[in-house]
């Protein structure tokens, strides 16, 4: 079987048909890597905090009046 040359436009073409394959595939590994790690930007973290921070003096404020209200 004897091996067909590609021509130099054939080689360009390739070349750039696998830059572009390439720049699909990070594109998609950042979009997945946003998607299933975005629980972890700053934003959700602040407001996690916050929800903990005023939950806990909530706790902590009943506790406080359970113990004054019962001795």
């Amino acid at each position: 079987m004897i091996k067909k040359r590609k021509t130099r436009e054939e080689k360009i073409k390739t070349g750039y048909r696998l830059q572009d394959f390439r720049l699909q595939v990070t594109e998609r590994i950042e979009k997945k890597d946003a998607s299933e790690f975005g629980y972890l930007s700053s934003e959700f973290v602040v407001r996690d905090l916050t929800k903990t921070v005023v939950f806990s003096v909530v706790i902590v404020g009943l506790l406080l009046l359970a113990k004054n209200y019962l001795g």
